[in-house]
């Protein structure tokens, strides 16, 4: 069974990975820079505390921004010092590049074709950082503003297709990052609902 999935998963690697396309060459990319990822999070959230401030949805705007940006902080550090001191040291599963031939693999601002694995021992791949991260974040704001939901999980999506696509992870890295994501954003936003509940903002 894991031994099928595992063959399941570099199909849909090579898959991902071979959509060779000038476009996405030039726009994917940004998908997996965290100052891009940062910055978009950032702007989101401010222009989403503005419009429901505006709407009179929160009362008090700046304890509830200080708040949900300490949860989002913790939460973020959480998800990023578990995938990358944890369980990918546990799980010690080689990046695509690392076993596998003919990969697209995107380095320095460009794309290499790798005709050959490449040793990188030390720098696993199970699960991916990246899409933890993003999927914590678009969770979270998802439960938060229901409404912006479809642009927040797009997002996530696009970073997890981004890690394929730019040859540094396996489809099962993306998935187990989300799963990560999703678990740390509902324990974050139970968090904010019981600090809510007592009446601190």
């Amino acid at each position: 069974m894991i031994e099928k999935l595992l063959a399941l998963d570099i199909e849909l690697f090579y898959l991902i990975n071979g959509l060779r396309n000038p476009l996405l060459d030039r726009f994917i990319p940004l998908f997996s820079k965290e100052t891009f990822l940062i910055v978009s999070y950032l702007s989101l959230l401010g222009m989403l505390f503005f419009m429901a401030w505006r709407k009179k949805l929160v009362k008090r705007l700046g304890p509830n921004f200080i708040i949900i940006f300490t949860l989002l902080g913790l939460g973020y550090g959480i998800s990023d010092f578990t995938c990358g001191k944890i369980i990918k040291p546990l799980v010690a599963r080689d990046r695509p590049c690392g076993q596998l031939k003919g990969v697209y693999y995107y380095s320095e601002g460009k794309f290499i074709y790798l005709e050959s694995p490449r040793a990188d021992k030390k720098n696993y791949g199970f699960p991916s950082c990246h899409v933890a991260n993003a999927t914590f974040v678009s969770t979270f704001y998802s439960l938060s503003f229901p409404k912006g939901s479809p642009i927040f999980l797009s997002l996530a999506l696009l970073v997890g297709f981004s890690r394929v696509y730019l040859g540094h992870h396996f489809p099962g890295d993306v998935l187990g990052g989300m799963l990560i994501g999703i678990s740390l954003a509902l324990t974050t936003f139970f968090a904010y609902r019981w600090i809510l509940s007592k009446g601190y903002v």
